[in-house]
């Protein structure tokens, strides 16, 4: 881990707004004083569920680049596609839970890929239809170009199908019917 102390840790966890000040003294208090180690704080933090063992994993390897994201702090990995990963994202303002869908980082220097991704999100971003995930920001943070829409609980229909391992007849097609009405919107 590159802190040194768990004090040093903390104030970059505050910087970051990954935790609140009052957050962090709760659970400098509670480390025994000879021991001082980041890694006694995170454990702290994470039995307190001020983070995440997504966020821990992270710091354990001193990256805390592209944690928070704008007003957004990225709290797991949902998904991973060619382009972009999804992720369950908290807004520092007000802890409204978002989906946040971050371009890779080997198309963030392409002009072409981040154009067309960020014209996918501002597309999205005027659709409203009862079938199509809304798009609330799109935004960029130094290199990471993202952007936020509702986050749904529970997997997409390649998840559902994979676990069920078939759907019934009625099934099938309610969600091509449900499909089909959100892309004839859409268009």
């Amino acid at each position: 881990m590159s802190f040194s102390t768990a004090e040093e840790l903390g104030r970059v966890l505050v910087r970051l707004r990954l935790v609140e000040p009052s957050q962090l003294d709760e659970c400098l208090v509670r480390l025994d004083p000879r021991k001082n180690k980041p890694a006694d704080l995170l454990q702290v933090l994470e039995a307190k569920n001020y983070l995440t063992s997504y966020q821990i994993s992270r710091l354990q390897k001193g990256d805390t680049d592209g944690l928070v994201l704008g007003e957004y702090k990225l709290m797991y990995r949902n998904a991973s596609g060619s382009f972009a990963r999804v992720f369950r994202a908290c807004s520092v303002k007000d802890g409204r839970m978002v989906g946040l869908k971050v371009l890779r980082q080997r198309w963030a220097k392409d002009p072409k890929t981040v154009r067309d991704f960020r014209r996918e999100a501002e597309v999205c971003k005027q659709l409203r239809h009862p079938n199509i995930v809304p798009i609330y920001d799109v935004g960029s943070d130094g290199d990471y170009h993202y952007f936020t829409m509702e986050f749904i609980e529970g997997g997409n229909l390649h998840d559902f199908i994979n676990i069920r391992k078939k759907l019934s007849p009625v099934e099938a097609t309610r969600c091509l019917l449900d499909m089909c009405k959100g892309l004839d919107y859409a268009l």
